[in-house]
């Protein structure tokens, strides 16, 4: 085969990788390159085709689960969105009891309620869960000894 083919198959394959974004056809391609490279220093048809078999083979055996492992690798795992506000500290910037009160969380002023009795403005709170758009807080325990 000639050397342009090889090329036109792996654009072709670059052009279904796009599409797909499988790791499979990146494989093909840099197979077809070899196949290619073959052509142009004028290898006999075979001896291409077993080139691009066994590139193909070892580049989705190899480079395929190398490459997936740190394209689609996880999260950290650290908690997002509302759950990373659970434990945090806040400022009472009112009283917050059962009924109202809002706080200082984050540099935003939140809605918080106080399930047990009333904290007075400016306390240290912590957060102790979110309700919709309403922070639960619990009072700050300091552990300064003297």
């Amino acid at each position: 085969m000639h050397y342009w083919i090889w090329l036109a198959l792996a654009g072709g394959f670059v052009v279904l990788e796009i599409l797909t974004l499988s790791l499979i056809f990146f494989s093909f391609a840099i197979a077809a390159l070899v196949g290619a490279l073959g052509a142009a220093v004028w290898i006999g048809s075979s001896v291409q085709w077993v080139g691009f078999a066994i590139t193909a083979v070892l580049t989705l055996a190899i480079i395929r689960p190398i490459v997936r492992k740190y394209l689609f690798r996880k999260s950290s795992g650290g908690n997002t969105g509302v759950e990373a506000l659970i434990n945090h500290e806040a400022i009472t910037l009112t009283d917050v009891s059962s009924s109202a009160g809002t706080i200082r969380l984050r540099n935003e002023t939140w809605t918080a309620r106080c399930d047990t009795g009333s904290i007075p403005a400016g306390s240290e709170v912590l957060v102790a869960r979110i309700d919709g758009a309403v922070a639960i807080v619990v009072p700050k325990v300091s552990n300064k000894t003297v």
